[in-house]
């Protein structure tokens, strides 16, 4: 695992035309700024997918206070791979309730790029359970923050570096 470099398997667990994966450097003391920044192209270190430019126009770092749920490191990996291998349209993957080894561990070392002391949020409304959030559920609701129907993120913040993956879906 290496801090502050996505792992080569990213590419190929995530759909390049439904996600967005990035890993920037942060650069100020409010972590909500580092991550309005990136989504508006600045500080990037690495980007898979969609352009966020295009994606979050309006965004203010007040709308992503009022929309982001803290999560645990376990509910950050289901999330990751909810984005990876979901579907918002027609619900998540039964897969995803199986071990997968090789899927499983690129999760866990894309999450590692953000170092072990990352702390993990996301718009998915389940975040709001707690431990007991069940993020493959069929159904869920989630604060919509992109120009799309559907979008659901996890976001992990280091003291160094911010994580972002985002999956889009319109119906």
């Amino acid at each position: 695992m290496s801090i502050g470099k996505l792992p080569e398997c990213a590419r190929r667990i995530f759909d390049e035309h439904h996600t967005l994966l990035l890993l920037a450097r942060r650069v100020s003391k409010d972590w909500y700024e580092d991550v309005l920044s990136a989504l508006h192209g600045s500080n990037i270190s690495e980007l898979l997918g969609i352009d966020p430019t295009t994606m979050f126009e309006g965004v203010t770092a007040d709308d992503l206070r009022q929309s982001l749920l803290p999560v645990s490191r376990r509910g950050a990996e289901d999330l990751m791979k909810l984005l990876a291998v979901g579907s918002f349209y027609s619900g998540p993957d039964a897969s995803l309730r199986k071990a997968d080894p090789a899927r499983d561990d690129c999760v866990r070392e894309i999450i590692g790029t953000v170092g072990e002391e990352a702390e993990f949020f996301t718009n998915h409304g389940h975040a709001e359970d707690g431990e007991e959030a069940d993020f493959f559920a069929s159904s869920f609701h989630f604060n919509s923050l992109a120009e799309t129907l559907y979008d659901v993120s996890l976001i992990a913040i280091s003291s160094e570096h911010l994580l972002i993956a985002w999956r889009f879906e319109d119906a």
